[in-house]
């Protein structure tokens, strides 16, 4: 009976460990948002404007570079 009893405890004690390490880990996720410096509604607003900018600037680069290596590679087979 005492065999039975150590196997049902090692049994149970298997299935409580992952869900003890889940709990941890989420509780210091949890207590790591917490000491975040989130941006103000400003910053945010900045920074959105600053990346739509630099979004613009590489697509008219990229775009210029297509271009160029169109026209290039069209007069190459003429």
């Amino acid at each position: 009976m005492a065999i039975a009893q150590q196997d049902k405890a090692g049994f149970m004690s298997r299935i409580k460990r992952p869900f003890t390490n889940l709990v941890v880990f989420l509780r210091d996720v949890w207590l790591e948002l917490q000491r975040v410096k989130w941006p103000t509604h400003e910053e945010t607003y900045a920074f959105t404007i600053i990346v739509i900018i630099a979004i613009v600037i590489v697509s008219i680069w990229v775009g210029i570079w297509d271009l160029t290596f169109t026209r290039l590679l069209s007069l190459l087979n003429m």
